[in-house]
């Protein structure tokens, strides 16, 4: 049934409630990349942005046909870690080098086309779902794929980029709610097939996120919701 929703309704608030601990504990710096115990904000940065793409699953990996933007993103985690020199490091600055390496990282920003009037809806998948999908943020993407073709995806512009994005299983538990993935509006409840898909090499599998994550980071990232378009 199409509606249209706030990511702070209380369908959301249930769906989210491990999620919404993540932000009780993060306590943003004031740096480029604003980096707490729970995400990491990069700031005015070019990066590939996968939430609304699907992608093509070979040799246990999937690839994201994903689009370039420039601006704030953010990631949870930060992804750190402590370079050769000592320094700690978080998936901004793994990004920022990337510039002049031919490469860029997947983060997160609200796609434009799930606000809502827009062509695309957050759908979620059932508690019992068994189909895989790919969690791209933190995806390691390369500029040498723009402007060719890729197998599974076909052509990619050059404001896309592929992305390498492990697959994750949806974990099996006694919840209404299982994945989240954004497809297709107005609604098609055929989109929902993907939470029961068998997959393998070829598998076209969607770019999904734990129930809630998205409205845990749209608020960090911007400080407010937004009307979105969502399926049940």
């Amino acid at each position: 049934m199409p509606c249209i929703v706030m990511w702070g309704t209380a369908l959301n608030r249930l769906i989210a409630l491990c999620a919404v601990l993540l932000l009780l504990f993060s306590v943003p710096l004031p740096a480029q990349a604003q980096d707490s115990s729970g995400y990491a904000i990069c700031s005015n940065q070019t990066y590939a942005l996968c939430a609304s793409a699907s992608a093509f699953v070979y040799a246990g990996v999937s690839y994201a046909k994903c689009i370039i933007k420039r601006g704030d993103s953010i990631s949870a985690p930060p992804l750190t870690f402590t370079t050769r020199n000592g320094k700690t490091a978080d998936i901004c600055d793994v990004n920022r080098a990337g510039a002049r390496n031919g490469y860029m990282m997947s983060t997160f920003s609200l796609p434009l086309e799930v606000r809502a009037g827009g062509k695309k809806a957050l759908y979620t998948c059932p508690g019992d779902s068994t189909g895989s999908y790919a969690q791209c943020d933190g995806g390691t993407c390369f500029k040498s794929t723009s402007g060719q073709y890729f197998p599974g995806v076909g052509f990619v512009a050059r404001n896309e980029i592929i992305c390498s994005c492990p697959i994750t299983a949806p974990v099996q538990t006694e919840a209404p709610v299982s994945y989240q993935f954004i497809g297709p509006y107005p609604c098609q409840p055929s989109a929902l097939s993907v939470c029961n898909q068998d997959v393998g090499n070829g598998t076209i599998i969607p770019v999904g996120s734990p129930p809630g994550a998205g409205r845990v980071l749209t608020l960090a990232l911007y400080g407010h919701s937004f009307p979105i378009n969502e399926c049940q």
